[in-house]
């Protein structure tokens, strides 16, 4: 098992059963005692987990919680790829596109290689590096400093450049989505990146798997009626997608791969 399935497994087997002890992370896991501390080290680094004697107890995700990058890109990956499938059809040649950082819209990346006379700017290390070899695509990497655990540019460098610039379609991201909170990020550097991208728009594609509606996380991003589009995954409740009749948000339902 690769270190982040494995991650991502322990962080849902812990959630599961609320505490466990090391030993039965090792017996699970086949793995040794050391592996598994080095693992509970970074889940708590991550604020997913908190240690005790000799085990680990799960906590209440709060507005402030945010899965580490090798969790997310784990997590839910059928739905997001599924996802980046429908929402490349939104691409039309000579635009210039934003892609926001994030496993969602890496995934829209991988679809978009082979793509001509695209113009696309990102502030994401793994995007970039992706769409490096795409002959069709000019690539602007907005620069600023590295957040660390992720592959996003931050900081007042990233914003100032972003100010600078005029896009036809952003393809957002988003840790939470709620009707009367409207788009909300847990990390509020990341939050103020993602403000300048909808600012400086004239098209705000949001791309989040259905896991993310009727939920708030800590820093608010925009208004829902700053959303032109969403586009989510196909295990969307009637329940969920009912509470946007009365806005002009457009929400598209990606459907399941077939094998």
């Amino acid at each position: 098992m690769l270190k982040g399935e494995r991650l991502y497994n322990m962080a849902e087997y812990i959630d599961d059963k609320k505490v466990v002890t090391i030993m039965e992370l090792c017996d699970h896991f086949k793995v040794s005692k050391a592996t598994v501390n080095r693992d509970l080290r970074m889940l708590e680094k991550e604020k997913f987990i908190t240690r005790t004697h000799g085990g680990a107890m799960s906590l209440t995700k709060g507005t402030r919680f945010e899965p580490i990058y090798e969790i997310k890109e784990k997590e839910k990956i059928d739905e997001k790829q599924a996802i980046g499938a429908y929402a490349v059809n939104f691409i039309k040649q000579g635009e210039t596109i934003l892609l926001d950082s994030g496993t969602t819209t890496l995934l829209l990346a991988r679809q978009m290689k082979d793509l001509d006379n695209i113009t696309v700017i990102t502030n994401d290390l793994m995007i970039a590096y992706v769409l490096s070899e795409a002959n069709g695509i000019d690539l602007v990497v907005l620069g600023g400093q590295h957040r660390k655990g992720v592959y996003s540019l931050i900081g007042p460098f990233t914003e100032n450049i972003l100010k600078e610039l005029n896009v036809d379609k952003a393809f957002l991201g988003a840790d939470a989505i709620d009707v009367d909170r409207g788009i909300t990020n847990s990390n509020i550097e990341e939050s103020n990146i993602k403000k300048s991208i909808v600012e400086i728009s004239k098209e705000v594609i949001v791309l989040a798997d259905s896991s993310k509606f009727g939920n708030v996380a800590f820093t608010k991003v925009c208004d829902i009626d700053s959303v032109d589009v969403i586009v989510t995954d196909f295990n969307i409740s009637e329940k969920e997608l009912s509470k946007f009749r009365n806005t002009n948000v457009k929400i598209y339902i990606a459907e399941k791969k077939s094998v």
